[in-house]
């Protein structure tokens, strides 16, 4: 570095603060007088200088400004949250009556519904019935091609009113002792099997003719008039939905407690919002070994059409009261993890309770343990609570309940 340089780095204070005009001359002829060796020895000073103010600013001025900055700033937060008042809801818990529930699921049956089936082999020679829709118990849904069973009547018949000439016949011979006995029960036995020939091709006629075996709703058909089908071939299903059938199981330990005529309700996901309600129809004699549990069976009314078989369903069995039961809103309680607490309201301010639930019925939770008939817990606005918070209660207007801040 050449003199001229090392005056250029002596000058770099001037550029780095602002200096009053007359201290700059200053600064600038005592530049001038110095010599080499000086200039030097000046400009390692001004380097430590820098230096030091550089680890001052770092180590020292950084973690102390810091602090400060923090200390107002929590200084002005717990003032903050010690003036801030929270507004919110509340009620008083009250004591009642709810209901002592088994809470298990269920499958929702049909009250009947049966798979229509050929009984015989055949060609089906007409459809009488509207896909989806409904119908009446004895219809004509289903005719098969019957001119081979019409003539087998006519042939039975036939050979019955034959057997019945020579029957009388021998019997009136009989009776004058020109016939045996064993040609009178051969003319009898003869007469039998011809009536029953007779009753055999009506049948298979009747068969032919398939009749809606109880009122209900008929399925969707897959095959077709003049398709020719065998035996036990699956044809169309009707159910009968004006009441469905809820089965479902119980613990063992509850069999005492569930009897028929018992009320029922039940929920399905199709319709949250909406509660069935039923009776019990009966209760099975034994014990399941593997579940230790016994099954049941219920009848809700469906006169709507809404539930239908198959259904997955929540079922409450309302097996008795409990008198005296501390209630409160469902939205006062929260829960954490397995903890439930409330916030309750004490001399103006919010603390957390931590409670025991019970039963749960109409929007209302039970509150087997944590609080005392006639507190105040917070219904609305208990987000943003913490422990000794201050609050104002808006929905109770009564002096005597409203908290006084």
């Amino acid at each position: 570095m050449s003199f001229k340089e090392l005056l250029k780095f002596l000058k770099l204070p001037l550029k780095a603060y602002k200096v009053k005009e007359n201290i700059r001359m200053r600064y600038i002829r005592f530049l001038k007088t110095l010599n080499p060796s000086q200039a030097i020895l000046a400009a390692l000073a001004i380097v430590i200088c820098f230096l030091m103010l550089w680890f001052v600013s770092l180590r020292v001025g950084k973690p102390l400004t810091r602090s400060i900055c923090i200390a107002a700033m929590s200084t002005d937060r717990s003032v903050d949250r010690e003036q801030r008042v929270r507004v919110i809801e509340a009620q008083t818990v009250n004591l009642g009556t709810v209901s002592r529930r088994i809470n298990t699921v269920g499958h929702l049956r049909a009250n009947a519904m049966v798979v229509i089936k050929s009984e015989l082999s055949g060609r089906i020679a007409e459809i009488l019935f509207t896909e989806g829709g409904n119908v009446k118990k004895g219809d004509l849904i289903i005719r098969f091609e019957d001119a081979e069973y019409k003539a087998a009547v006519q042939i039975a018949e036939g050979e019955l009113e034959h057997a019945k000439s020579s029957f009388e016949r021998i019997a009136k011979l009989h009776a004058q002792k020109a016939a045996s006995d064993k040609q009178l029960g051969e003319e009898s036995a003869r007469l039998k099997m011809t009536e029953g020939k007779l009753l055999q091709a009506k049948a298979n006629l009747e068969k032919a003719n398939i009749r809606a075996p109880f009122d209900g709703a008929i399925g969707i058909i897959n095959i077709s008039s003049g398709a020719f089908v065998q035996g036990a071939t699956e044809l169309v299903t009707i159910v009968d939905n004006k009441a469905v059938k809820v089965t479902f199981k119980v613990p063992e330990k509850n069999i005492h407690d569930v009897g028929a005529g018992q009320v029922v309700e039940v929920k399905v996901s199709a319709f949250k919002d909406q509660v069935f309600t039923g009776m019990i129809e009966a209760v099975d004699a034994k014990v399941e070994q593997e579940s230790h549990s016994i099954q049941v069976k219920g009848v809700i009314p469906n006169p709507d059409n809404l539930l239908r078989d198959g259904l997955f369903a929540n079922v409450s069995l309302i097996v008795g009261e409990k008198g005296n039961a501390m209630t409160v809103d469902e939205s006062s309680v929260d829960r954490i993890g397995e903890i439930e607490y409330v916030w309750v309201v004490e001399r103006g301010r919010a603390e957390k309770r931590r409670v025991l639930t019970g039963a749960r019925e109409n929007g209302q939770v039970e509150i087997v343990a944590g609080l005392q008939p006639g507190q105040i817990v917070v219904t609305s606005g208990q987000i943003k609570l913490s422990d000794g918070a201050k609050v104002k209660i808006s929905n109770m207007p009564d002096p005597s309940v409203k908290i006084m801040l």
